[in-house]
């Protein structure tokens, strides 16, 4: 999402310009709760028939101003979509959760919530970001217990750690100092003390919503690009999770090998693919289309049960390329208020896509 994304692909960027806490004291925190046995929920496909999980994003509760919640439900079917990944804006958005829920589940539709953990990463120590992320997502997920059966753990959130030039790596080597920031590929791509907040900020999240419900899927990942190290780091860490959250502005399956490696199912909670030198709607709907043949072709090899579009409404009042990510437009009225225009090509190249086998 905004930032975290632009973030993910500098880094990435640079690091390819120059070359593309394995001491993480895993006992200074509580360990993870095992996983239960899954209870049969519509987004935990067990099996290679269940149906493909087709989503988008969007911000209902910290943007789209003058759009209610049943017009972006009805523009999700209209789509052919059954899933919408919302992020939170702390805890003053679980009211309008709640009746986005009720909403979304007359109309076939489930709710992702990003959970965020609430704190700083920068000035708390790693054992307080861990007891407020732990006392934190308990209490949300049992707030929600039955009708939320996944929740993604905070976005992005790697980026925080990623290797800058000159610092040093767990293993007592250097980061050169004449690289950029590294791609995040292997788990010494991260620089320990941020790590380690990091980490305390995922597990304290995993450990809350395991304590809050067993039978949770916890999705837990990174803004994609090259960022593949960091579930290696989770292991190490024995953070717990169920689902491999990935972010794909491009397919690189030399990343998706890496990621299907640990295990788990990956879910593609953000997509889109565009060219940043055009803002033609046109060219956004081919290179769209063209991401979407590949991950049909390619979802079985890396178990990947979910893919949810960023995003569902342009967002104007934003003058980079964030604002025309959507799939339809809005455009401020002349009473002030924002309104729903029209679709856009990608549109119906998503909903061609999730409503064909």
């Amino acid at each position: 999402m905004r930032i975290t994304h632009i973030v993910g692909l500098l880094a990435v960027l640079l690091a390819a310009c120059s070359r593309m806490e394995g001491a993480r004291e895993a006992d200074a925190l509580p360990q993870s709760s095992a996983s239960a046995e899954q209870a049969p929920d519509p987004q935990a496909p067990a099996t290679p028939s269940a149906p493909f999980i087709w989503g988008a994003n969007g911000h209902p509760f910290n943007a789209y101003p003058d759009i209610s919640l049943e017009q972006q439900l009805d523009l999700l079917v209209q789509a052919g979509l059954t899933q919408y990944r919302v992020n939170l804006a702390g805890d003053g958005a679980l009211d309008g959760l709640d009746r986005l829920i009720t909403l979304a589940s007359a109309r076939g539709v489930t709710i992702l919530p990003i959970m965020f953990h609430q704190g700083s990463l920068e000035n708390d120590s790693a054992d307080t970001i861990y007891a407020r992320s732990r006392t934190q997502a308990e209490t949300i997920a049992r707030r929600f217990a039955g009708r939320i059966r996944v929740w993604e753990l905070d976005n992005e959130l790697e980026n925080y750690a990623i290797i800058q030039p000159c610092e040093m790596r767990d293993d007592g080597t250097q980061y050169p100092c004449a690289w950029g920031p590294a791609g995040g590929v292997g788990p010494l791509e991260y620089y320990g003390p941020r790590w380690k907040k990091v980490s305390a900020a995922l597990k304290g999240l995993s450990d809350g919503v395991a304590a809050a419900d067993p039978a949770i899927r916890r999705a837990i990942g990174t803004s994609g690009w090259g960022h593949a190290g960091v579930f290696d780091r989770m292991e190490q860490d024995r953070i717990g999770w169920e689902i491999s959250v990935w972010h794909a502005y491009q397919i690189n399956e030399d990343m998706l090998k890496l990621v299907a490696a640990h295990g788990r199912p990956i879910w593609v909670t953000e997509f889109n693919a565009g060219d940043p030198r055009s803002d033609d709607d046109a060219i956004q709907a081919a290179n769209v289309q063209k991401m979407l043949d590949r991950f049909k072709a390619i979802r079985a090899t890396y178990r990947i049960e979910a893919i949810s579009f960023y995003e569902l409404l342009d967002e104007p009042y934003w003058s980079d390329f964030e604002g025309k990510q959507g799939m339809v437009r809005q455009a401020r009225q002349p009473n002030g208020k924002w309104a729903i225009t029209t679709n856009k090509p990608v549109f119906d190249v998503v909903r061609k896509a999730a409503t064909s086998p």
